[in-house]
């Protein structure tokens, strides 16, 4: 074969293989086409689940609640431990702290557990006032007793819509915060309305100098909230944040110890 005929080959020959790797090598045209199935798209940071338009919440109204509650901006005093104390017929100083949040969210559950497991502190009888379903209608109260000088007590307030006003005159006077808020996305829309509620009953000096705890609830649901998702959406940086199961006791001794210290620190100074 001469030079001229192999080299005319070797031209020929990509140009064969491309024309037969082009052809199918199964014949689909009689083939049963399996049905695609989509995988589920996970929910990413940042997507909205809620949303402030989707609130029915009157900022008003609320103003109105906290004036006729007596909240005030605080004193020059109340800003300087140890100054302004609450005192009860013997001397002791008491500490008032309060469960906020949206109903069903947790707070009534999270005080059964503290008031049944916490034994290294004193407790007086524990007061509900709830509804056939559990929900609190007024206050859940228990005075825990630190010391020969110190009782806190403990409120949880009734987190339905139309118990506004009665909640947030449990918050006057009060000396600690623990925010609960419940981690489903169907929950979300509430849990935005509650502390958009706080906010503005306690007014922005209060929000930025009182002890406020941040318990995200219900952590064991399969559909819970990324944790980071939650802070951002209702804007509480900066705050301790405890990730909580209120009916199997995860990290409340933790989030209690903590909201009871902050308090001490801001109340008394110790």
């Amino acid at each position: 074969m001469s030079v001229f005929r192999r080299l005319t080959r070797r031209s020929k020959k990509p140009k064969e293989e491309k024309e037969i790797s082009a052809e199918p090598s199964v014949d689909t045209s009689m083939a049963v086409m399996e049905p695609v199935i989509a995988e589920p798209t996970p929910t990413p940071m940042g997507r909205l689940i809620a949303s402030s338009e989707d609130i029915h919440f009157d900022p008003e109204v609320t103003a109105e609640h906290a004036r006729y509650a007596r909240i005030k901006p605080q004193s020059a005093a109340e800003i300087v431990p140890g100054h302004v104390l609450k005192r009860d017929e013997v001397g002791r100083v008491h500490i008032k702290i309060v469960f906020y949040g949206p109903s069903l969210s947790g707070k009534t559950t999270a005080l059964r557990w503290l008031f049944a497991n916490v034994r290294s502190l004193a407790k007086g009888k524990i007061i509900e006032i709830h509804d056939e379903l559990g929900r609190t209608t007024f206050f859940d109260f228990v005075p825990v007793t630190a010391s020969e000088r110190i009782v806190f007590d403990v409120f949880t307030v009734a987190g339905q819509r139309r118990h506004a006003s009665q909640r947030i005159k449990v918050l006057r006077d009060c000396d600690g915060i623990i925010f609960m808020a419940d981690s489903t996305p169907e929950q979300m829309n509430e849990n935005l309305a509650s502390i958009q509620e706080l906010r503005i009953a306690l007014g922005t000096d209060r929000m930025a100098t009182l002890p406020i705890i941040v318990a995200l609830n219900k952590r064991d649901l399969p559909n819970a909230l990324p944790i980071d998702y939650m802070v951002q959406m209702l804007d509480l940086e900066g705050y301790p944040v405890f990730d909580t199961i209120a009916t199997e006791g995860k990290n409340l001794l933790r989030m209690f110890q903590r909201v009871l210290r902050d308090a001490l620190i801001f109340k008394v100074g110790i």
